[in-house]
């Protein structure tokens, strides 16, 4: 993978020497700001006068993908379960119970039952199902073990009795020899008879065969009930692996031979991914190599609400400390507001038109939000108090030529621009217009983003970016970027205003340097099948890109994806879908740490919420074969664990991660 520079002019040939002009939006030209890679004479004939706001140093973005191998990527590999038990009944009998102990479950609880003998209810035991969950050691079948019980209870019971027999006849022993001491001595003396001894001698025989008996009694016992311990752990059917029940033959009251299958349990605690690649990259592959995986596993929104009639047009979070609001817009003439921390509809913000954007002012400014219409005009709401929100706006007195279509906040939440077509306006919080923007995009822009460096990226459906300078009376263009596929209308710009996504194709979005137009990182799909469309949107970290799918495999649903710090791919960590697989048209981090949160809207006007998530290391697995299936594909096969946090399903799909190289 090559550094990749957008529209490298012929301007390159001033990097490295000093310029006569500003490159950042300050305020008068300095003489002696070096050209930075990438820059144009353009950039530098910029003057727009003295700066709108105090702009912070352009950030060094670092880790610029350097010249190297790129890793090859298996899209689409098909998960599948290698391991299964049947499980199967070792000894003849009628099962008494289908279910795995459960302390946990609520007695209320459909799935809770109890073994038919325990009539006081003491242990309960949760129902098994096809699906099931089920762990290693999990006895999951009890057969009628009454007859085994017996034979249990009945060693157990006579090994007690010999126990105290043998108790008994060892104490005989120890004091017949101490009286045969005796006898023995007194004999010898004279004081004693030979008979007297004999009957000693007797005595101590007899304890002694009693203690031999008792031994062998609990030696008979111990065997009886170590025999019936071992008929009782095959009444008593368990798992021998981790996974879940993928069928069952037999249910509670029905009677099975020994070696009848009873269930199935699939095992999930390895899986193998097959995949292909093309012939040309068989000599990077073999078996023994540790690859990277991607699982794609769908996740559901942790809350949703049907908030709007019609397709949500805009959806923005406010900065409200330790209570963000949720705003959302819609074609059907409202603005919604929603409580988050509370889960409710607070108020409904009427339009006498379609809303087509909304912006809400940044942390550490007054609450605010900025919502446009199809009239062109701007109306601003303050949020300051949640719980009383106002019934009118402050309508600006100033307005587009037609729809608004973005509107985006100031990093100090002073100011903000807004889009209409191919108009765009710089406002001040306080309700005047500005300045408007020289039309310089060929049609409409789609999405605005601020900078802390004073800019203004403008992206439009003519193909480009462009980076703007604002001042207090004007702004004028740096740089452009160019032949975007605009497949994204809505690109994402970090909040430190270093990079910003670039669609590349359909299948690949570049983060490229805002300053020095340089690629530092992409993502990228590789099924034919996924494909990015409408938005890509960074979390306030810089550290993830959620971006919205097409049609095929990804519609209606978001990738989530790592952002590579040091350049390269970044790696997918989590795929999350709308109900009903609804394309997603607006979306929007939380911009507070108490309260983290995605938020996406669709075009059948639902609102749903994502808690973000959280940072993983990539898992590894290491391919076991490969083998040319034809003359065009290279069959592999991964296998790897499947940990508890990562529970791939069977027949999901992964993307493997192949770097020529590894070991």
């Amino acid at each position: 993978m090559r550094v990749r520079t957008l529209l490298a002019p012929a301007a390159f040939a001033l990097a490295g020497f000093t310029a006569l002009a500003s490159i950042g939006c300050g305020g008068n030209s300095n003489v002696g700001v070096k050209v930075e890679p990438g820059s144009t004479a353009d950039d530098m004939k910029v003057d727009v006068g003295e700066s709108l706001f105090g702009a912070k140093a352009a950030p060094k973005v670092g880790g610029g993908v350097g010249i190297g191998t790129e890793p090859l990527v298996m899209g689409g590999a098909t998960v599948q379960f290698e391991q299964r038990q049947q499980v199967a009944a070792e000894v003849d009998g009628k099962i008494e119970l289908l279910a795995v102990r459960d302390d946990d479950i609520n007695p209320t609880d459909p799935l809770c039952t109890y073994h038919p003998r325990d009539t006081a209810k003491q242990v309960k035991y949760r129902k098994m199902k096809e699906g099931a969950p089920v762990k290693a050691g999990d006895v999951l079948i009890l057969l009628d073990d009454q007859i085994v019980s017996t034979q249990m209870e009945s060693a157990k019971k006579s090994q007690e009795a010999a126990a105290g027999v043998l108790k008994f006849a060892t104490d005989g022993v120890d004091h017949s020899k101490e009286k045969l001491k005796l006898s023995e001595k007194n004999y010898k003396s004279g004081n004693g008879s030979y008979a007297e001894y004999l009957q000693d001698l007797i005595t101590l025989t007899r304890f002694e065969e009693n203690r031999s008996q008792a031994l062998q009694t609990i030696a008979k016992s111990e065997a009886e009930y170590a025999q019936a311990a071992v008929m009782m752990k095959k009444h008593r059917v368990a798992s021998v692996v981790t996974g879940f029940i993928r069928t069952i033959a037999h249910y509670q009251g029905d009677f099975v031979k020994a070696g009848e299958k009873i269930l199935e349990v699939q095992s999930t605690e390895v899986v193998r991914l097959e995949g292909s690649l093309d012939v040309q990259y068989a000599s990077f592959v073999r078996a023994g190599m540790e690859v990277g995986v991607e699982p794609a596993i769908p996740s559901a929104p942790a809350k949703t609400h049907k908030f709007h009639q019609k397709e949500i047009t805009g959806i923005a979070v406010s900065g409200n400390p330790g209570r963000p609001l949720v705003v959302s817009t819609s074609a059907d003439g409202t603005a919604r507001v929603w409580d988050v921390t509370k889960d409710s509809l607070l108020f409904s913000l009427p339009h006498p038109v379609p809303v087509r954007s909304v912006a809400c002012s940044p942390v550490g400014s007054a609450p605010l939000a900025v919502t446009g219409g199809d009239d062109g005009k701007l109306r601003m709401w303050s949020l300051v108090n949640p719980d009383k929100l106002p019934t009118e706006p402050t309508e600006l007195t100033e307005k587009h030529s037609a729809a608004v279509g973005a509107v985006a906040f100031s990093p100090d939440g002073r100011f903000f621009a807004t889009a209409a077509g191919r108009e765009v306006f710089v406002w001040s919080v306080d309700g005047r217009k500005l300045y408007a923007l020289p039309a310089e995009h060929r049609d409409a822009v789609t999405a605005l983003h601020i900078t802390p460096q004073c800019s203004l990226l403008t992206v439009s459906k003519d193909r480009s970016l462009k980076v703007w300078k604002l001042g207090t009376e004007k702004a004028g263009v740096m740089r452009t970027i160019d032949h975007r596929s605009g497949i994204v209308e809505s690109l994402g710009v970090t909040s430190d205003g270093g990079r910003v996504v670039f669609d590349q194709d359909k299948d690949r979005l570049d983060l490229v340097g805002v300053l020095d137009r340089a690629t530092y990182g992409q993502v990228q799909n590789s099924s034919p099948t996924a494909a990015f469309a409408t938005l890509a949107v960074f979390n306030p970290a810089d550290t993830m890109l959620v971006t919205a799918g097409g049609e095929g495999e990804l519609k209606g649903g978001l990738q989530v994806w790592n952002i590579p710090t040091a350049g390269g791919r970044g790696s997918e960590v989590a795929r999350l879908f709308t109900p009903g697989r609804v394309p997603a048209t607006a979306a929007a981090f939380s911009p507070s740490k108490e309260h983290p949160f995605l938020v996406v809207g669709t075009t059948a006007g639902g609102v749903h919420l994502w808690k973000p998530p959280a940072d993983r290391k990539p898992y590894v697995g290491k391919i076991v074969f490969v083998e040319s299936s034809d003359a065009n594909k290279v069959n592999v096969r991964v296998e790897m664990n499947n940990p508890k946090e990562l529970n791939l399903l069977d027949r999901s799909t992964a993307n493997v991660i192949i770097t020529p190289g590894n070991p």
